[in-house]
């Protein structure tokens, strides 16, 4: 079996960590934590020079995130790999999910932008709805 979790910093993505690292725990199962960059289209109003120093600083960010949880979870998850892409939140992990032959995405209910009066965060709506396999959304 192989469990994706979207994970974004957020308190929901980290819930999100917890319970598919325990489900792939109990499960033998292999653990790939997908972080998405989000193309936040500054280019315009600050500048490409400036653009480039904050995707590269957004995207530094996101590995030493994903080398923590990594390294947290190794001791307790015999298959773990983390991946940080830059691009669309959903796009990316509905893509992964497919190219990567996914059983089962983890995703918590709203992440760092999601509007709690929603019932479902944006990303997580639409993971829902693209997926190729079973989605648990944590809340």
């Amino acid at each position: 079996m192989k469990i994706l979790v979207a994970h974004d910093g957020s308190d929901y993505s980290n819930k999100a960590l917890k319970k598919g690292a325990n489900m792939a725990q109990r499960e033998n199962a292999s653990l790939l934590v997908v972080n998405a960059v989000p193309d936040l289209g500054f280019t315009d109003e600050l500048g490409d020079d400036y653009t480039r120093t904050l995707y590269s600083t957004l995207m530094d960010e996101a590995e030493k995130l994903m080398k923590g949880i990594r390294d947290d979870l190794s001791k307790s998850v015999s298959d773990i790999r983390t991946v940080v892409k830059f691009g669309s939140p959903a796009e990316i992990i509905i893509d992964t999910a497919k190219n990567e032959n996914v059983d089962l995405i983890v995703i918590g209910s709203h992440g760092k932008h999601g509007a709690k009066k929603f019932y479902l965060g944006s990303v997580s709506s639409k993971v829902v709805s693209h997926a190729p396999c079973d989605v648990l959304v944590v809340k």
